[in-house]
């Protein structure tokens, strides 16, 4: 999932409501986008006030069309970005399929592209033994080319007196070599393609030479698992993908504790949508875990973009009755990515579900008001 910048694209905005989000899940769709095209018409003439964003609706829309007869959908499933207010357009083919969604606001809506950038956020896997290692990158099902390392490292041989000596300081050596070949390897990996873990499988005697000689910031990043890899290549990938997809359950319910551990006493965490849209909106938000089931809305106010709460008629802040439903988590999301937050989709926790469906750590504690 690199074809796209998340960031960027959080920090899109768009006069008014001009900024065009289509998400197609595979050809059938692209053939029913026309009628669906229409109906939005039909609701952007209801309004004298949504007159110039019409105009803009049917630039977009013209645009997206010019694009889908040069490049029509075949396969798969594509997102199209477009806002010729702003002079934007983007189209990004997805690597799974998606539910249809199209929506116009004044900026992009990118929570299914969060998601699955949060889906495929890239993994390192090291399968080391005495032989050779490889070293390739996995994001969700999708494996990356592998480059591979020669070890050669000899067994233990009991050959008595000096000569064992000798031997044991020779093997030790190449260990210790063989470690920092493939450190450095991780370490250009790691600035060529950013990983959030090392899977690190294979014989428990490279695994902790490895560890030993790894620097830190990638030792916080190791998950190590001891393998046999006398199985053969294609059934030690299928345990690999296995053990990925647990450890990623794993991942997503040790964030939870993690948060929640620091609520119960107390500390700088906050669960519920009203608190976790505060925090948000003070920049506060460290960490954030969201239900992937959990789709709330809020109405923003066009005239001031105050967010209102609850069922409000007029902006809280302006008087304007000018008041659209948008995504709250995708509200959210656009201001964790410009403050350089995590955040983190959750597949099923009960007890996050039980507190609202979001949690977040917070680098500080918020101000009660006066």
């Amino acid at each position: 999932m690199s074809n796209f910048d998340l960031k960027r694209l959080a920090e899109l905005t768009a006069p008014e409501q001009t900024f065009l989000s289509i998400f197609l899940s595979g050809p059938h769709s692209a053939v029913e986008l026309e009628k669906k095209f229409d109906k939005l018409r039909h609701v952007l003439k209801s309004t004298e006030a949504n007159k110039g964003e019409l105009e803009h609706f049917d630039a977009n829309v013209k645009t997206v069309a010019e694009y889908l007869k040069k490049n029509p959908l075949q396969t798969g499933s594509l997102c199209i970005l477009a806002c010729q207010a702003i002079n934007f357009f983007q189209a990004i083919a997805l690597p799974e399929p998606i539910n249809d969604v199209i929506r116009i606001d004044s900026s992009p809506y990118i929570r299914p592209l969060a998601e699955l950038y949060d889906d495929y956020e890239n993994v390192a896997v090291v399968v080391a033994d005495n032989e050779k290692v490889r070293i390739f990158l996995v994001s969700a099902n999708v494996t990356g080319t592998a480059e591979v390392i020669k070890g050669n490292i000899k067994n233990h041989v009991k050959v008595g007196g000096w000569s064992q000596k000798r031997y044991e300081r020779r093997r030790d050596k190449q260990l210790l070599h063989y470690a920092r070949e493939i450190t450095d390897a991780l370490l250009k990996l790691d600035r060529d393609d950013k990983y959030r873990h090392i899977l690190l499988v294979g014989s428990k005697e490279i695994l902790n030479i490895v560890h030993q000689n790894m620097p830190k910031d990638l030792q916080n990043k190791l998950i190590e698992k001891n393998l046999d890899l006398s199985k053969g290549e294609g059934s030690v990938n299928h345990d690999i993908m296995t053990l990925l997809s647990d450890e990623e359950l794993h991942f997503q319910q040790d964030y939870w504790e993690h948060i929640r551990a620091e609520y119960l006493r107390g500390g700088l965490a906050v669960v519920g949508l009203d608190d976790v849209l505060q925090a948000a909106q003070e920049e506060r938000v460290e960490k954030m875990v969201v239900s992937r089931a959990f789709h709330p809305q809020i109405k923003r106010c066009q005239s001031c973009h105050t967010l209102n709460k609850g069922e409000v008629g007029a902006c809280t802040a302006c008087g304007s009755t000018l008041l659209f439903k948008v995504s709250v988590i995708n509200e959210i999301l656009d201001m964790l990515l410009k403050s350089g937050a995590e955040f983190h989709f959750a597949d099923s926790i009960p007890e996050l579900e039980e507190v609202g469906g979001i949690a977040a750590l917070v680098r500080y504690a918020g101000f009660a008001a006066p």
